[in-house]
């Protein structure tokens, strides 16, 4: 059954089908695969080193001691890399999934829309509006089609002041680059291809929420460039489907970034909750400020600096992943887990006097190196490490990491 999701989902990735079919074949095998026989009960999956801080060195404090011997913890975690591709499967319908139903499904129209802008001239990603500027509702013009059958619809829209304002942007086949600024509105070019003509794109405020309304059945493609207020969003949700997604220098409580068949860029962004999904293309992170973060990738690398993150949970699968941080500011007690499948996992981490780590690391088919001074080793062994600072308990700082790959080196230096 996963093997025919797989398919489903290359067919989509070559254009074979579209969004709104790739959905719903993905819905069908799931139902022939509920309905087909009942999976037998099966014991629980041994815990990860990640999960294992919890039960077996309460909040990092106190010697850290085993009654696990290293063979057994070796055979637990040879196990959870046995079904670490298979849980995998799962995550690239997700992916799928939960891009389409963001796209296709937003709301119904309402009456209340914004569909082009002031006549005044788009400034562009070169030139954000002046946040001193006086603003007021532009009265309606006519979106500009090009001779190739693409339009393009400028936005002015006034952003009142609110805790519970909520932004919603999509795109598909194409770019969608939202940029914060010290400002009170939303300035931003509209790009994009109808499949028909008179086909409905609007830009519409209901209440508090602000958010980029059509059917992807009806598009070819559909990009947006745009400037909004850094701080004006409680919440800030971008989905796209095939497209290059770079988001900088936005705050928001709740922050989720997904983004199917392409590459991903997030700089500067501080977040309470930061949820972050890319397949099939490179992602790049870095420059962020958040309580938790839960950051994934299919099929691509994942390249990140200085994630100041309480509780990070980053996975990755068949691409590398690369880590560097030069310090650990906003928070007392980090909690993080990184691990990729069939690829290596490089970590450059800062020597600081204040800062203890407490990591557990290990690798299937492949070697770790960890070349952090002042540690103590607890388990040493080619291809599992258990490693803490000789004075963790009075660091300032404490970092408690649990580290995997498969087939490949690790290395935290």
């Amino acid at each position: 059954m996963q093997n025919e999701k797989i398919k489903i989902l290359k067919m989509l990735e070559s254009g074979q089908i579209s969004a709104d079919e790739a959905a719903r074949l993905l819905q069908a095998a799931d139902g022939s695969s509920t309905t087909a026989h009942t999976p037998p009960p099966t014991t629980p999956p041994p815990k990860s080193t990640y999960e294992g801080y919890a039960s077996n060195n309460n909040s990092g404090r106190g010697p850290s001691s085993s009654s696990v011997p290293p063979s057994q913890t070796l055979e637990d975690l040879g196990r959870k890399f046995e079904t670490f591709a298979r849980d995998m499967a799962p995550k690239v319908q997700k992916f799928a999934e939960s891009a389409v139903s963001a796209i296709v499904g937003v709301t119904d129209k309402v009456s209340d829309t914004f569909t082009s802008a002031s006549s005044g001239t788009f400034g562009g990603p070169s030139a954000p509006p002046s946040p001193g500027q006086t603003h007021h509702r532009p009265e309606p013009v006519r979106p500009k089609a090009s001779p190739s059958g693409t339009t393009v619809t400028e936005i002015d829209q006034f952003i009142e002041a609110g805790a519970h304002n909520e932004l919603s942007i999509s795109g598909l086949n194409g770019e969608v680059r939202i940029k914060g600024y010290n400002g009170d509105k939303i300035t931003a070019r509209l790009t994009y291809r109808a499949k028909r003509a008179g086909a409905p794109i609007e830009f519409i405020k209901l209440g508090g929420k602000y958010f980029l309304n059509y059917e992807a059945d009806d598009f070819h493609q559909v990009s947006m460039d745009a400037y909004v207020p850094e701080q004006a969003f409680g919440i800030i949700k971008i989905d796209a489907i095939n497209c290059v997604v770079d988001c900088s220098s936005l705050t928001a409580n709740d922050m989720r970034i997904v983004n199917a068949n392409g590459s991903l860029s997030l700089s500067s962004l501080s977040a309470n909750t930061l949820t972050a999904e890319n397949s099939s293309g490179r992602f790049s992170i870095s420059n962020i400020a958040a309580t938790t973060a839960t950051i994934e990738n299919i099929n691509g690398q994942i390249e990140c600096a200085e994630l100041d993150i309480a509780n990070l949970k980053l996975t990755n699968y068949n691409s590398p992943v690369s880590v560097i941080m030069s310090n650990f500011a906003r928070h007392t007690d980090y909690l993080w887990s990184i691990e990729t499948g069939n690829a290596k996992l490089t970590m450059n981490m800062p020597t600081l006097p204040n800062l203890g780590y407490h990591i557990k690391a290990h690798t299937s088919m492949g070697d770790i190196r960890v070349g952090l001074t002042g540690l103590q080793f607890l388990i040493n062994e080619p291809s599992l490490v258990e490693a803490r600072s000789v004075a963790f308990d009075a660091s300032a700082k404490r970092l408690k990491l649990a580290a995997e790959t498969s087939n490949a080196p690790l290395t935290i230096s």
